[in-house]
């Protein structure tokens, strides 16, 4: 049997990788690769060293080839040097152009490898291109660009460049500030030309970096002479008369005219895009962005045709523009070519890299792709926290990401000094900091005590001995931080910084994992105080001693807690979840009456978990996992009438995902008529409780697990908690349920039940303690119900039981001697607890859809009963199903459009609902045309500012959903506002942000009249409609995005008619 023919086309890096190790492999194939180059594969990626030698003949003496040609034949691998035009199909044959000749020719394979790589974008911008000349089958066709614009991509770019310049250019400019764009920039550098790079980012490679990251890398290469333009819009690139460049028209950032830079020379480099060409015109399945769509196996659509490199679009969704993981794919495609298909499953690929860009270290490392799609060294997500050090003397940076408890690295930025990166790289891999601290790692320095056996900081902590700096911002050393707290009586954070300054930089060294909490418990500890641990400043009590205030007193509200207990007025985004939490466990009355949805985070305010596009999701309870067949036709039902994404949840329940809030209420009663009940997923209450089959099918079982499940469930739903609570049933020591990973764990034997407290999975998973064994039925619940409530009554806010239980001193035996022995007298407590929580469980949501005026709290407007789309992204379809498409859509900085202190007379006053329908100390949105409005009652405050209006979008990824946020007062008079979904912050007064000042609000002017109508004052629909299309539009435009939501044809309108409802055919 004859040998198979692989063919590859490209011979670039990545087509170079697969060809070596196939023949590594020694597997008989026959192999041939189409090299469109004039050579053979060379190291693309150190490109700028072509001009140690600016002669194309002699740069294999340069170490940028892989291979020789001479090389191949011993190989066995058969060069064709020309361009592919065409691939058949049906005869499974590739065209190609033999160069010099103008003529084709056919080759057959048996199997086709297309390793076509990318090729350089080029905007549309007017001068760049010749559009008569444009080659559908060559993108980086020199003769499509005018004489003066280069592209850098290969060697052939790179000698135009040269002979521009021996020619007597003198002054270029690089369009694009990243990776790529630094490398020309670099060619122009050493072609001693007057160089300048624009970038329309705010700062150099916004990908990779962060804006003080990139910030560092733009003044390390402004010290070579090289001009950085941040933030500019190009125009046109300027020609002459013999349609040379003379020019390039930018708009430069802040600027209302552009201006011409005098340039000779254009060099594009500013992204790229994959060479797909070929695979759309012989009818390959792509990517959503472009690429060849392949699978795990690396195959395409076509079962003999496979992609690897910048061209592959991995499962449809992405294609890796770096080298490592084309090389990885080169792997993986030769082990399923030579073993079978299915051999390796490629999934992705590591994004971390390291570079010197204009002598300049650069290096980016992340734990999984999150910390670059996700942005995660950006600041924004609040899972993670992050510490960042900036050295002005020698212009290094380093920021290092954790996670939020700070026991795991998850990625981090460094440039100037990237010496670490090999170590950082690999810790951020471990599953824990391996014996350092974060303190320790961005320091650079090894943990306390690490080197000599013996502490090096004195025993606080920190890591520091007391001549180093603990705040390198300001330049404060530790025992100038410990002289404050010692002899300035400095006790709390709040009166340090003001008293040294300490942490009023970055604020990295106050953080919760910073170095300064550490050393001012330390100190206090050692001076016989105790370090303030309230809440926040309107609660000098922790969670604990507050609980124990509420229970004593009886309080009923966050307005009496206030009153009684609190300092100044108005609360805020840390307390009032905290007291409704509290109020939650002691009382558990309906979350949304009496006032306390105002006080509800975003998602108990609506029963429901908010989404990143400002709807919801919906899962019932399903005690136990057991569920009827009726009622699982419901439940499809219900989410095919709204047009919701079905998932069988991370613990495994049903969820209906993408619902619109003013469809909640209605979809509350289909799911309550149903016989269905609220699963409380978007509360700090009991999720699920997992079991397994137990007695009643499996062979193993030694209890009747799901029946012990369903009443551990139905006993201890609703019941508010710290934090989450998850419980698992398994009918036997085999424990297919995972009960030893859950808070409470049940566990079944032949006596009975063994009882584990304690364990939890997450970001830092925990084994649960072993409690009791062999426990019958109600001693089991009544040790459960003890344990809880002691957790309840006892935990901070937002921890788990795991942490809880290990802050215990004494642990395990301590709960032994509290839960069983009664060692603190408190059970009857206890249990008298338990017994009015379980008497006050309601269905939160059937009390919503039965319940007219809680209804209207879900209405989408309170000016009008008229809805309208307010989601930020479209939908599309996938695997079957309407979902958001996945992008997020860019922040929206800069100033605010509009301020109520700036409105024209020619503002128009617009019906604003009725006073009476406002909640207290809350919002609602109002509709003016397509746009919103977020409208505020702050009825304690003067009259001033008694309401107050601004814009309901949020800048910070562009949701609907300001009206939802929640309201709070700072001792300095600041009326703050937290987003729902992300929890910027801003104050509704001036509409400027706190947390972050480049996110700012529109204000609008608002009043009361006679009649109790609540009037805004705001511009015609029509023109604040624009002004916000072009802001968004901006925002899209300077982050290099399409904004695809502007395009998108109308959403179908939910809920569907009545005869959709009762079909399930999808």
């Amino acid at each position: 049997m004859a040998a198979q023919h692989v063919i590859v086309l490209g011979h670039g890096p990545i087509g170079h990788a697969f060809v070596e190790k196939l023949v590594e492999s020694g597997a008989p194939f026959k192999i041939s690769v189409v090299c469109e180059e004039p050579r053979p594969a060379y190291n693309r990626v150190m490109l700028t060293q072509y001009f140690e030698d600016q002669d194309a003949a002699k740069h294999d003496q340069m170490k940028l080839s892989y291979v020789t040609e001479e090389k191949l034949k011993e190989q066995g691998v058969e060069l064709l040097y020309g361009r592919a035009t065409s691939i058949d199909r049906t005869a499974r044959s590739v065209a190609y152009e033999v160069p010099g000749t103008g003529t084709k020719s056919i080759v057959n394979y048996d199997i086709l490898v297309m390793a076509t790589g990318s090729y350089c974008f080029v905007p549309p911008t007017p001068g760049m291109t010749i559009p008569e000349k444009r080659n559908p089958f060559w993108p980086d066709d020199p003769a499509s660009r005018p004489a003066g614009v280069f592209v850098y991509r290969t060697i052939e770019d790179l000698e135009a460049m040269l002979a521009a310049a021996k020619s007597g250019a003198k002054k270029a400019a690089v369009i694009g500030g990243g990776l790529l764009g630094l490398e020309a920039a670099k060619a122009a550098y050493d072609l001693k030309l007057e160089s300048h790079v624009l970038e329309m980012a705010p700062y150099l490679m916004p990908t990779q970096l962060n804006e003080v990251a990139g910030t560092v890398l733009t003044e390390k290469i402004q010290a070579l002479g090289i001009q950085v333009h941040v933030g500019v819009q190009i125009k046109e690139v300027v020609l002459g008369e013999d349609h040379k460049v003379t020019g390039i028209r930018i708009l430069q950032k802040g600027a209302e005219l552009p201006v011409v830079l005098d340039v000779d020379m254009v060099i594009v480099s500013c992204g790229v895009r994959p060479r797909d060409e070929l695979a759309k015109q012989c009818g390959l399945e792509l990517g959503g962005r472009g690429g060849v769509k392949v699978d795990s196996s690396l195959r395409s659509s076509d079962d003999k045709i496979y992609a690897l490199g910048e061209v592959a679009s991995i499962g449809g969704s992405m294609c890796y523009g770096l080298w490592a993981p084309g090389v990885e794919q080169a792997d993986a495609l030769v082990k399923n070519l030579v073993d079978g298909p299915g051999s390796v499953e490629y999934t992705g690929s590591d994004l971390s890299t390291k570079l010197k860009l204009l002598g300049c270290d650069v290096a980016s490392f992340g734990r999984s792709l999150d910390f670059w799609f996700k942005r995660q060294f950006d600041g924004k997500d609040p899972d993670i926290k992050a510490l960042e050090c900036e050295d002005e003397i020698t212009g290094t940076y380093r920021r290092l990401c954790f996670s939020s408890d700070g026991t795991q690295l998850m990625g981090g930025i460094l440039v100037g000094d990237a010496k670490d990166y090999s170590k950082l790289l690999q810790l951020s891999k471990k599953p824990d900091l391996a014996g350092y601290d974060p303190a320790g790692l961005i320091s650079g320095r090894p943990a306390a005590g690490a080197t000599t056996g013996a502490s090096l900081d004195g025993g606080d902590g920190t890591g520091l001995a007391d001549d180093d700096l603990i705040c390198t911002c300001i330049g404060l050393t530790k025992a100038t931080v410990r002289s404050a707290i010692v002899e300035k009586d400095a006790h709390t954070m709040p009166l340090l910084k003001k008293c040294c300054k300490v942490g009023t930089g970055c604020g990295g060294c106050i953080s919760p994992v910073g170095e300064v909490p550490k050393l001012l418990a330390h100190t206090l500890k050692k001076l016989g105080k105790s370090a303030a641990s309230g809440i926040c400043s309107h609660f000098p009590y922790t969670r604990r001693e507050l609980f124990q205030i509420v229970k004593v007193k009886e309080l009923k509200s966050f307005e009496a807690i206030l009153d009684s207990v609190g300092q100044c007025q108005g609360g805020c985004e840390l307390c009032k979840p905290i007291c409704a939490s509290i109020l939650g466990g002691l009382w558990n009355e309906h979350c949304l009456q009496d006032g306390r949805d105002q006080i509800q985070d975003t998602n108990d305010r609506f029963l429901a978990n908010i989404q990143k596009t400002g709807t919801y999701s919906i899962i019932p309870r399903c005690a136990g996992g057991d569920i009827d067949p009726d009622t699982l036709m419901a439940f499809a039902r219900t989410a095919k009438k709204y047009g919701l994404w079905t998932k069988i949840t991370g613990a495994q329940r049903l969820g209906m995902f993408g619902a619109e809030r003013h469809h909640l209420p209605a979809i509350y009663k289909e799911l309550v008529d149903a016989g269905m009940e609220t699963g409380q997923a978007y509360g700090k209450a009991l999720r699920a409780v997992k079991s397994c089959v137990g007695t009643d099918w499996c062979r193993y079982g030694q209890q009747d697990s799901v029946n012990m499940a369903v009443i551990m469930e139905n006993r201890y739903k609703g019941i508010r908690s710290p934090h989450k609570l998850k419980m698992a049933v398994s009918g036997c020591l085999r424990e297919c349920a995972e009960a030893q990973g859950k808070d409470v764990g049940v566990i079944a034997t032949q006596a009975g039940y063994n009882l584990y407290f304690g364990g939890n999975g997450g970001a830092k998973p925990v084994h649960a303690k072993l409690f009791a064994t062999d426990l019958d039925e109600e001693t089991l619940l009544k040790y459960i119900d003890r344990y809880l409530m002691f957790y309840i009554s006892t935990a901070k806010h937002l921890e788990r039981t795991a942490p809880w239980q290990a802050g215990l001193e004494g642990g395990i035996e301590y709960l032994r001697k509290v839960i069983i022995e009664d060692g603190l007298g408190i059970c009857g407590d206890l249990d008298k607890l338990m017994e009015q929580n379980r008497k006050n469980w309601h269905c939160e949501w059937k009390a919503v859809a039965y319940d007219e005026d809680l209804q209207k709290k879900f209405h989408q407007f309170v000016n009008t009963t008229e809805t309208h789309d307010s989601e930020q992204v479209e939908y599309v379809d996938a695997r079957g199903q309407r979902h958001p498409n996945t992008y997020s859509p860019p922040d929206i900085t800069g100033p605010a459009l509009y301020s109520k202190d700036a409105a024209p007379d020619t503002w128009e006053w617009i019906f604003a609902g009725k006073a009476s329908d406002y909640p207290r100390n809350g919002g609602l949105a109002v509709k003016h045309g397509s746009n919103e409005l977020a409208v505020f009652h702050l009825p304690n405050q003067p009259s001033t500012l008694r309401w107050l209006a601004v814009q309901n979008i949020c800048p910070h990824k562009q949701a609907r959903t300001i009206s939802r946020g929640l309201l709070g007062e700072l001792a300095s008079g600041a009326i703050t506002l937290a987003d729902p979904i992300y929890k910027t912050t801003y104050d509704l007064r001036t509409g400027k942000g706190i947390a972050n000042p480049n996110f700012n609000l529109s204000t609008f002017e608002v009043k009361v009249d006679a009649d109790g109508r609540v009037l805004v004052k705001v511009p015609p629909s029509e023109e604040m409609k624009k002004a916000f299309d072009d802001q968004i539009n901006k925002a899209y435009d300077d982050a290099g995005m399409e904004n695809k939501k502007a395009k998108s044809p109308p959403e179908r309108k939910y809920p569907l008619n009545a005869a959709a409802k009762n079909s399930l055919d999808w």
